[in-house]
């Protein structure tokens, strides 16, 4: 396996390339992916890559990081990468302007969710309007899920003050100095900050399965590829090696694997790895319904483009 830095061009350059999608690399066994890096969002990758998964289907991966969503669907469209690890908020209006990429499993369950600091006085989402949130970038999804959130609870948007403030190691300073009330984060990035001595109360649920609204039905992770590696030979293989990664991931014997790996890959602390692995073996389904789907384009229309949920038809690859 190799690792080398992401070279890519802005989204908008690349969705004007063909509406084929990506495609021009040897069809080898060489598999390039696309990566967000130290996240959990790239979880099933990192499993399927230290595990020998990859090695086991006679690919050869190679796993080029991404500063950000944009970033990793271009370099995908473009024919960098034949694998990204993307989410609907940039999936989706890449297939809307006629990019033909297909999801494929594991999906990630979103894993995020609205923290807040111990002076806030924040108790429900309720009273977050007047406060300030600290998110990774405007515009990204992080901010959408606050958006919809708000919106579930026909609470206006512009009440809020977002903070761009990058990844988890700039915005805790700001909760240190007291310059936000809260965060959106995922159970990976509270263990930071509580290991930062910056405690971080969430008041909403990560959990699919006991939340409503788009805490339960919001995807975080689509792994995305193009209708040209589609038809490779290699897809079969990339889809044994990930799916053997969900089940590795949901398996309760690989716990402390699991918790190491997190610390490895993702700096999650030691003392915490477990806890964070808890969230995460849950997270990763293998199959999701149309309906589940739709839900997310729906998500993604409304914060976005508007278009109808018949632009973006579920067709998985595996």
């Amino acid at each position: 396996m190799k690792l080398r830095p992401f070279v890519g061009t802005a989204v908008a350059t690349a969705l004007l390339l063909s509406a084929c999608g990506g495609g021009g690399r040897p069809n080898d066994g060489s598999v390039a992916i696309g990566v967000y890096p130290a996240s959990a969002l790239s979880l099933p990758v990192y499993v399927a890559v230290q595990q020998g998964m990859f090695d086991k289907e006679g690919l050869d991966v190679e796993l080029i990081d991404g500063k950000n969503g944009p970033e990793l669907i271009s370099g995908l469209i473009g024919g960098t990468t034949d694998l990204a690890v993307g989410a609907p908020g940039t999936v989706v209006p890449a297939i809307e302007q006629g990019q033909r990429l297909r999801p494929l499993s594991p999906y990630g369950s979103i894993d995020l969710a609205i923290a807040v600091t111990k002076d806030s006085g924040i108790t429900t989402v309720e009273d977050l309007p007047g406060k300030r949130i600290a998110i990774p970038s405007r515009g990204g999804a992080a901010e959408q899920f606050v958006n919809q959130l708000l919106a579930e609870r026909n609470i206006d948007a512009s009440t809020v003050q977002f903070i761009a403030a990058a990844p988890t190691a700039s915005q805790i300073p700001l909760a240190r100095k007291g310059d936000i009330d809260a965060a959106v984060l995922t159970a990976a990035s509270q263990a930071v900050f509580d290991a930062q001595g910056i405690p971080m109360t969430p008041i909403t649920s990560v959990n699919p399965v006991g939340s409503d609204g788009v805490s339960s039905y919001g995807l975080g992770t689509v792994l995305v590829t193009t209708a040209t590696f589609a038809e490779s030979d290699a897809a079969a293989p990339v889809c044994a090696a990930l799916a053997a990664a969900a089940g590795w991931i949901a398996d309760p014997a690989n716990e402390q694997a699991g918790a190491q790996l997190l610390t490895e890959r993702m700096n999650v602390p030691a003392d915490k790895a477990t806890e964070v692995w808890a969230s995460q073996k849950n997270l990763w389904p293998v199959e999701i319904s149309a309906h589940r789907w739709t839900q997310n384009v729906t998500w993604v229309n409304n914060q976005t483009s508007g278009k109808s949920d018949a632009d973006v038809p579920f067709d998985p690859l595996c």
